[in-house]
């Protein structure tokens, strides 16, 4: 059976209010020392718990003061017991207190070391005042140069100031002063180091263990921040050997083993830790970190809203929750609303602003995003003065800054991409070159830049700038990843493929890599291999929305609908917020001709995201395949205004004005089209059949036809067009060959056999024009209503 005192001081282990009842047991016993008693009280005013212990707490703290008080008012020269006052005042919080107990213990006895030690912790701990506690230590340790407390708070303080080296000096000399092979300490559970001056076994095997165990610890912390991992980790190893029962250690050489990605041994660590103090805060956030970068998802999210739970004013907590919200649960509500809640929390939190832009970016709130990115950069230059930011040398010497080099440089990265979605190029660009000036390795600025050239067309510039950031980073998944969506974005499927099955490759378990490479294999038709990945994606993380999402529409581009729908449901019941679920929904009833569902499903996602131009531009192309043309012009006007630059909306609304015979605005609209992409032989057709109905400008109708056969050589409509335009000007044998062009390409196209029906029967060939037409109506029932709106009955 333990003694009441020892379990009173800690020595068990025991939970608080075993400690209150065993130090009331040996308060009550009366056989305690002066000095033991007072340790008793205020071990028992530290453990006091429920309704009414802060009253009873300050009743012990003063029982325990009023031992020393009595103790001093009879021996005012005895040194010791201001010393044993000043820690209790410590312990308290009352640091002015204490450092006036420990002056005068040091007035009394110059040739004492701990109250120049004691002091000169409080100096730094309550009073932020380095300079004093390295003198005061200084001074114990020219009065005893092997005191070990002495060595191991000094080198805190060296470290505080950011002289590592210095620090990791003094740690060592400290190291060196202890005693060959010191054994472990044998209790379950040491009672805090500092309460331990009020035993009356102030030197005991025990204190100088933990000592021993402290100063490991420390010199282990300045070896983590001078990068120097495996060093750290053999501290921190001593410091477990010698101290098994706490958790710092674990901590520390789990924070080691996470930092060279060992990460199972980084878990095992913090999982130990938690078992000997669980509701440590920090060691939650270190394993979900652990457990994000193995893929445990759902693990992840429980330690960091652990954590959030035991310190809910850390933003850190709720950023690392949002990461893996959106990048490995495709869930862009939840991971918005904990980056928002960092930033109530830190309104300078930058990693929450960039990421937060990120995933308004994948949702399409491009404008959201950019306001993010810029904030985000604002608030980092704030703290980080570009000229050393440039100076690699600086970057060295100051890790903070580092840091902040590379918030920064990813905040201009992030927003270039942003730019890229609004197609503002050039903006775009001189953000990338800001990203490599801030950092000329950083290998996300080529990427980005590659992605921006690639754009614009400069496709030798883009595919130097891509190879370059392989280069940098030739082992790094998400550097092949980026360069897969740059060609992705540009409709470069293989190249985007090849580079998704490499990023794979390095990291085979990331669920992003391959939705994405699953929907760049639906582009090229292979869909049983997209439906393949979606799978692999839904294997690592069971319930992310997008895998669900793109499998749904992989379905439906099979025809198989019934699987299409239940994925696209299962998505919407896991996230009965995303605009994006709804809006393949529509899709998928689009394509089953449930038009009147696919609408409804298109106006729920509006509803939820009303900035996503792609969902008006869809539902759009639905009502031009309805016939109401005037619904399709309000959505693509709504489409451009949000995004200007995309010709498939202009393209899309001509064909609505067309529908709607205002052909001088489908005119207007395709030529926006070709000055945003000449390239595109749609324009061309659709202008050039535009002016034949018009019924002028038949000698630039003509040049348009021609120039879309150029960019499109066998393209029946070019052909069609061509013949109703001399259809119209009377020139029939013109006409009939122009619908034989087209009529070679597939023999039963409807528009070219009653073309030439017309042009037949209108010169003369009363019988064969019959047959044409009679044919055309046969495979277009109402085809003549067509030749009819080009003014040809």
């Amino acid at each position: 059976m333990a003694k009441p005192f020892d379990v009173c001081k800690g020595l068990t282990g025991a939970n608080a209010p075993t400690k209150v009842e065993a130090c009331t047991e040996a308060i009550k016993d009366g056989k305690l020392a002066a000095g033991d008693l007072a340790l008793a009280y205020l071990n028992r005013g530290l453990s006091e718990n429920g309704p009414g212990s802060d009253a009873r707490a300050k009743d012990d703290y003063k029982a325990a003061i009023r031992i020393y008080n009595d103790l001093i008012l009879s021996s005012p020269m005895n040194p010791y017991y201001y010393v044993q006052r000043g820690v209790i005042y410590q312990t308290i919080g009352e640091a002015d207190r204490a450092i006036l107990d420990y002056s005068d213990a040091i007035r009394l006895a110059p040739r004492e070391t701990y109250p120049l030690i004691n002091r000169g912790v409080l100096l730094y701990l309550r009073k932020d005042n380095n300079e004093g506690a390295l003198a005061d230590l200084t001074a114990a340790l020219k009065i005893k140069p092997c005191e070990v407390a002495a060595w191991a708070n000094r080198g805190v303080v060296y470290k505080r100031k950011g002289e590592i080296d210095r620090a990791i000096t003094d740690f060592t000399d400290g190291i060196k002063c202890l005693p060959p092979k010191l054994e472990p300490i044998r209790e379950n559970a040491v009672y805090d180091p500092l309460t331990t001056q009020l035993s009356s076994k102030v030197l005991d095997q025990n204190n100088l263990v933990l000592q021993a165990a402290f100063i490991y610890f420390q010199r282990g912390l300045a070896y983590y921040d001078k990068l120097q991992y495996d060093k750290a980790i053999a501290d921190f190893s001593e410091t477990i050997r010698l101290n098994p029962a706490a958790a710092s250690g674990y901590v520390g050489r789990g924070a080691a083993y996470l930092a060279k990605d060992e990460l199972h041994k980084a878990i095992a660590d913090f999982n130990e830790s938690l078992k000997l103090e669980p509701g440590q805060a920090f060691a939650h956030l270190q394993r979900g970190i652990a457990y994000h970068r193995i893929g445990e998802a759902d693990k992840a999210i429980e330690d960091y809203s652990e954590a959030i739970n035991l310190t809910p004013r850390d933003p850190t907590p709720y950023v690392n929750r949002g990461i893996v919200y959106y990048t490995k649960k495709g869930l862009y509500e939840p991971a918005i609303n904990d980056f928002t809640k960092a930033l109530e929390l830190n309104p300078k939190e930058v990693n929450a602003l960039i990421n937060r832009g990120i995933t308004y970016r994948q949702r399409g709130e491009t404008d959201e995003a950019l306001d993010d990115f810029s904030e985000a950069i604002r608030q980092g230059l704030q703290t980080a003065d570009l000229l050393r930011l440039v100076n690699q040398a600086e970057r060295g010497k100051d890790p903070d800054l580092a840091r902040s080099a590379d918030q920064v440089a990813h905040a201009y990265y992030q927003r270039g991409m942003a730019l890229i979605d609004k197609q503002d190029y050039a903006g775009a660009l001189n953000d990338f070159n800001m990203t490599m000036r801030i950092n000329p390795r950083e290998p996300r600025a080529y990427l980005g830049r590659g992605a921006a050239n690639l754009k614009k067309g400069d496709l030798k510039q883009a595919v130097g700038d891509l190879d370059e950031a392989i280069k940098l980073a030739p082992g790094l998944a998400f550097v092949y990843f980026e360069r897969g969506t740059a060609y992705h974005a540009v409709d470069d499927f293989q190249h985007a493929i090849a580079d998704y099955t490499e990023a794979i490759k390095i990291d085979p378990k990331d669920p992003i890599a391959f939705i994405n490479r699953g929907m760049a294999l639906t582009y090229i038709d292979k869909i049983d291999q997209a439906l393949a990945d979606f799978e692999s994606a839904l294997q690592l993380s069971p319930d992310n929305v997008n895998a669900y999402i793109h499998r749904a529409f992989a379905y439906a581009l099979k025809r198989d609908y019934a699987r299409a729908m239940a994925d696209v449901n299962e998505a919407i019941r896991l996230a009965p917020d995303s605009a994006t679920a709804y809006f393949y929904r529509a899709q998928i009833l689009a394509f089953q001709g449930e038009s009147e569902r696919a609408i409804a499903d298109y106006g729920k996602s509006i509803k939820l995201d009303p900035k996503n131009a792609r969902v008006y531009g869809n539902q759009a192309m639905l009502y031009n395949s309805l016939g109401d043309y005037a619904k399709a012009v309000a959505d693509l006007d709504q489409a451009i205004k949000l995004r200007p630059r995309e010709p498939v909306y202009y393209l899309n609304r001509g064909v609505a004005h067309f529908g709607l015979s205002k052909y001088d605005k489908a005119i207007i609209d395709y030529d926006e089209v070709l000055k945003l992409d000449p390239k595109i032989s749609a324009a061309y057709n659709n202008r050039c059949l535009s002016r034949a109905a018009l019924g002028q400008d038949y000698p630039k109708a003509i040049a348009d036809c021609n120039e879309a056969l150029k960019l499109q050589p066998n393209d029946p409509y070019a052909y069609d067009n061509l013949g109703i335009i001399y259809l119209k000007q009377g020139d029939y044998a013109k006409a009939a060959a122009q619908f034989n062009a087209s009529l070679k390409l597939d023999a039963k196209r409807a528009r070219s056999l009653y073309g030439r029906g017309l042009a037949k029967s209108r010169s003369g060939d009363s019988k064969g024009g019959a047959s044409d037409i009679a044919a055309a109506r046969a495979v277009q029932r109402r085809i003549a209503d067509e030749f009819a709106a080009y003014g040809m009955r």
